[in-house]
């Protein structure tokens, strides 16, 4: 059906009554599984505008963005090669948020030459690299090359970084189709 226009005289449900009077069903708005489902199907795999590329004027800068609609944290930084990189915001050894400041929960930025776990000071570089662990004889055959940190699809358009938790997905090109030309 498309988009009707409105009526001239009298009202919606006058000229439509296949629409009722009745109260609209508003569970889908409100019910947790539903949303869930929409968690899943929706934000964890579209494209999701996280920031600005002035956010990241030099090497090493980057902030984190707490993305709660997708249960996850975000470091988004400037690496050396001066691509624009997104990785889960969590340390690989023990799984603890690794860039916050005062308040896990609440974002972050600054600049730095390599991310520190405040746990047990594993040591990341820009480019996700597993640099550094404590104590690391006491890890029988450790491949750090194994255990950076886990990237995120990020592309930047017009200066808007943007992230797809969904590996798979299209290009950001691809996925803004004609609306990317457009403007």
């Amino acid at each position: 059906m498309g988009i009707q226009a409105k009526p001239s005289a009298g009202s919606w449900t006058q000229n439509y009554p296949e629409l009722g009077t009745e109260p609209v069903n508003y569970t889908d708005s409100i019910d947790p599984a539903i949303f869930e489902e929409e968690r899943e199907a929706i934000f964890k795999r579209t494209w999701l505008n996280v920031g600005r590329v002035e956010q990241l004027a030099r090497t090493g800068s980057y902030f984190t963005k707490e993305l709660t609609v997708a249960r996850t944290s975000l470091i988004v930084v400037r690496a050396p090669d001066n691509v624009i990189r997104a990785f889960h915001n969590i340390c690989r050894h023990r799984g603890n948020k690794l860039a916050w400041n005062d308040f896990p929960g609440e974002e972050t930025a600054g600049v730095c030459r390599q991310f520190t776990c405040k746990y047990h000071a594993s040591r990341y570089g820009l480019d996700g690299a597993l640099g550094f662990v404590q104590q690391e004889q006491e890890f029988f055959a450790l491949d750090k090359s194994r255990y950076g940190l886990k990237e995120v699809r990020c592309e930047v358009w017009e200066g808007f970084i943007f992230v797809n938790l969904n590996p798979d997905a299209t290009s950001l090109i691809q996925y803004l189709g004609p609306l990317a030309e457009g403007l």
